[in-house]
């Protein structure tokens, strides 16, 4: 299947730049992918801090998608034991309608106990919540009402799904665990190159769960494995470099700064072990960084190393990240879609 390429963004902070000005370059910037041939745009949910100015990612994607014409749009991911199930399922039925069925739903759980805490819910219950949640979103699609029955933390009157989507079925990203993916339907998301191992559990998880309960694919759904890439190019590696180093080390300060509240809600070794993913990410941050860093020439060759043992269809550039400028990643945009991308699909194409 010929790969197709997204964005994932943050939509973070800049000092000295205005909250209007970074949103309004930042829809520029998907006016842009859209016109180059990128097939997504996923938005990250955080809250209370400098690290995602777009925390209701349906209100950015609903404006985004009145300027675009095929890009499609979606939370990576929308973090379901924060949010009342009645209101996730509205607001996601509006806003696909809205993008002219264009949304693609990513959830997840959340991995900052801080945010918990604010939304009034624990850190430590988030797989229980979110496979609760996730469990009215199935049924609620299925019977066409939103029921709180059989769940433990919700109670509500039955309510019908008033506003439908308009697609059937809206589809579903899982970032991180093949597992959880797959024996829900939805396609899965990883940081970096995909190992056969996760490939593997992803296919079996899916086989076997399929056509069981708490599914959210359709008779058409398939696998669908994406990866999700730091990429900076400019004319010369050096400074492609330098760019997404900075781009790193601006994602991580406001990534370890929303955790130093964790510490309001939990023990100094519970804040430990809730920062552990994080560390486990900066262990191989260079490799990161090496792999999307580069000029064009180098960024296909290294991309077409990722697709080609056949696990990625999908590579989405998280573009821009941390301390990366507004035109840098305006120019890593455009070099990838005028040079990067046509190169990618011709040799993958099929």
């Amino acid at each position: 299947m010929t790969p197709t390429f997204g964005i994932f963004d943050h939509i973070e902070d800049i000092p000295g730049t205005s909250t209007q000005r970074i949103l309004q370059d930042r829809l520029a910037l998907v006016k842009d992918a859209d016109a180059a041939g990128f097939t997504s745009f996923h938005l990250a949910e955080h809250h209370g801090s400098g690290l995602c100015l777009a925390p209701t990612q349906e209100i950015f994607i609903a404006a985004a998608s009145q300027i675009t014409k095929t890009i499609r749009f979606g939370p990576m991911v929308k973090l379901l034991p924060l949010h009342h199930p009645l209101r996730i399922l509205e607001d996601m039925c509006v806003t696909d309608q809205l993008t002219g069925g264009r949304l693609d739903f990513g959830v997840g759980r959340g991995v900052a106990p801080i945010e918990h805490a604010w939304f009034g819910s624990r850190w430590t219950e988030s797989k229980e919540r979110f496979e609760d949640s996730l469990g009215i979103i199935c049924n609620a699609f299925a019977t066409g009402e939103i029921s709180s029955e059989g769940s433990v933390y919700h109670d509500f009157p039955t309510v019908p799904l008033a506003t439908k989507p308009l697609q059937d079925p809206i589809p579903f990203w899982y970032p991180g665990n093949p597992v959880v993916a797959g024996r829900h339907g939805m396609s899965l998301m990883c940081a970096g190159p995909v190992p056969q191992a996760t490939y593997d559990a992803y296919l079996e998880s899916w086989e076997t769960h399929k056509g069981g309960t708490l599914r959210l694919d359709g008779p058409e759904s398939r696998p669908r494995v994406g990866s999700a890439m730091i990429v900076a190019i400019a004319p010369i590696e050096k400074e492609a470099l330098a760019i997404s180093r900075r781009g790193v080390d601006g994602l991580m300060r406001r990534t370890k700064h929303v955790h130093t509240y964790d510490r309001l809600v939990l023990s100094e070794a519970e804040c430990e072990r809730a920062i552990q993913p994080l560390n486990h990410i900066l262990a191989s941050i260079e490799e990161a960084i090496a792999a999307g860093a580069g000029v064009p020439e180098q960024i296909t060759e290294r991309f077409a190393g990722v697709l080609a043992p056949g696990y990625v269809d999908h590579i989405a550039l998280q573009v821009p990240t941390g301390d990366m400028t507004y035109d840098e990643a305006r120019r890593t945009v455009e070099l990838f879609g005028s040079e990067v991308m046509p190169a990618l699909e011709k040799q993958f194409a099929g």
